[in-house]
C-alpha cells in the first residue's frame, strides 16, 4: 500500500474529530479495504487514545491483520505519518518532525536463540552452531565466545547468570584421581524458576548478536513475495510508540516500573521473558527494556535535524569506514539500563560485524533484534 493511506485520508486532515476517522474506517471496511481502515483507526487512536470504542475496533482489526510466518508472530503497523523524536531527550533526538512510513509487519517479540538457530538450519542451543560450515573451523572462535554469553542469559527458566561453565551441560572437568565434575558442580548450579524443566532457549531474546548476522537470517527467510529485514530507525520508533503521539514510553508518560518493562536489573544479571510485560498499542512486547534492538539505519547524530529540514538522504557510513565496522542505530534500552535509556526516542549505536569476519559481533548480554516483514509488489 506504500503511502496510499496518506493520500486517501488527506481530505480528512491531520487533526480533528476522531469520529471522522471512525466513519472513514467504516467506509473502507464496507469496501473490504482493511488496511486503509487500519490507517484511519490508527489516526483516530492518536487523537483519542482512551476512547473505548476506538480502542476496541482498532485492536480487532490489527489482530485480524496479524501474520504468523516461519513460526513467528508479526503484528501489523498501518501506513501513515507519525511524529518522530523528543522535545525532552538528548540533542540527537531533536527536533520532533513528521515521518511517513508505509505499512509493515514487525515481530511481536525479539528473536530467540532457538528460533534463530532453527531458521538458519543450525544445531539447536546450547550447541548453537552451523552444520558443515567451513567458516566455523576458520572463524568459529568468535561464535563459540558469544554462545557462552547466550548460555548465561537466554535459557528460559534461568533467573541469574553465573560463570558460563555452570550453564554449559556439556562441560566436564577431570580432577585428581580421575574425578569428573560438571561445571554446575564446580561453580554452582544456575538458579532456575523451575529446575525440573529441560533446558530451553525459546522464550528470552537472543543476545550478543551483530546486525550482520541478523540481516543474514532475514535474507534467508525472504522470498519473491515477502521480504524480511531489520526495521529502519523510523519504523522501529513508530512501532514502539504503538500509535500514541508524543509520549515517552510505549504506554504513555508514566515512568517505567519493573511491571511495565525489563529494566534496571544490572545487579541481578537477568533477562526476562518479553511477554511477561504488557503489549503496546500494536500488540508488541518488550519494545523498551529487555534488549537493545538493531535497526537498518546508520547512526548520524544530526539525522533528525537533516530530516526536519527536508533532506531525503539516508544516513550512511562516514567516508572510508568499512560498513561492517560502521555504527548502526540501536533502540529500546535493555535490562541493564536506567529509565532514561528505555524511552521510545532514545538513540544509541554500535558496530556488529559477523563472527564470520573473525570478530565477536556485538558481544554484549543486552543486544538483540526483531525483524520486520514487508510484502513485495
Amino acid at each position: 500500500m506504500s503511502f496510499e493511506a496518506e493520500d486517501v485520508l488527506a481530505p480528512y486532515g491531520p487533526d480533528g474529530d476522531p469520529a471522522t476517522f471512525m466513519v472513514a474506517a467504516d467506509r473502507f471496511l464496507a469496501r473490504g479495504e482493511l488496511r486503509l481502515a487500519a490507517s484511519a483507526l490508527d489516526r483516530a487512536f492518536g487523537l483519542a487514545p482512551t476512547d473505548a470504542l476506538v480502542i476496541r475496533h482498532r485492536q480487532a482489526l490489527l489482530d485480524e491483520l496479524a501474520v504468523v510466518e516461519h513460526g513467528l508472530s508479526f503484528r501489523y503497523v498501518p501506513a501513515g505519518t507519525f511524529l518522530m523524536g523528543s522535545r525532552q531527550g538528548d540533542p540527537d533526538e531533536r527536533p520532533v518532525h513528521p515521518v511517513r512510513t508505509g505499512e509493515f509487519w514487525i515481530a511481536d517479540v525479539p528473536m530467540t536463540w532457538a528460533a534463530f538457530c532453527d531458521l538458519m538450519g543450525w544445531a539447536a542451543p546450547p550447541e548453537g552452531v552451523p552444520r558443515d560450515d567451513p567458516d566455523l573451523a576458520e572463524h568459529g572462535f568468535g561464535l563459540y565466545g558469544v554462545n557462552r554469553i547466550r548460555l548465561q542469559y537466554c535459557e528460559s527458566e534461568t533467573t541469574a547468570a553465573l560463570d558460563w561453565h555452570a550453564h554449559d551441560p556439556q562441560v566436564v572437568f577431570e580432577g585428581p584421581a580421575g574425578v569428573r565434575q560438571s561445571g554446575a558442580e564446580l561453580f554452582g548450579a544456575p538458579p532456575r524458576a523451575d529446575a525440573s524443566r529441560p533446558l530451553l532457549y525459546d522464550v528470552k531474546p537472543m543476545i550478543a548478536v551483530g546486525w550482520e548476522d541478523a540481516e543474514l537470517l532475514a535474507q534467508r527467510m525472504s522470498g519473491d513475495r515477502v521480504a524480511f529485514a531489520l526495521p529502519s530507525e523510523a519504523e522501529w520508533e513508530k512501532a514502539a510508540r504503538g500509535g500514541l503521539v508524543g509520549k515517552r514510553w510505549p504506554w504513555g508518560d508514566e515512568p517505567p516500573t519493573r511491571d511495565r518493562c525489563d529494566l534496571d536489573r544490572f545487579g541481578e544479571f537477568r533477562l526476562a521473558d518479553p511477554r511477561a510485560f504488557p503489549p503496546n498499542g500494536y500488540g508488541l512486547c518488550g519494545m523498551c527494556g529487555g534488549v537493545w534492538e538493531w535497526t537498518s539505519t546508520w547512526y548520524d547524530a544530526l539525522a533528525h535535524h537533516h530530516a526536519a529540514r527536508g533532506s531525503s538522504a539516508a544516513p550512511s557510513p562516514a567516508p572510508g569506514v568499512e560498513p561492517s565496522t560502521a555504527m548502526r542505530v540501536l533502540r529500546g534500552g535493555s535490562w541493564s539500563d536506567c529509565a532514561e535509556a528505555t524511552t521510545v526516542s532514545f538513540r544509541s549505536c554500535g558496530a556488529g560485524p559477523s563472527w564470520r569476519r573473525g570478530g565477536w559481533g556485538a558481544a554484549n548480554p543486552n543486544v538483540g533484534f526483531r525483524l520486520v516483514r514487508r510484502e513485495m509488489r
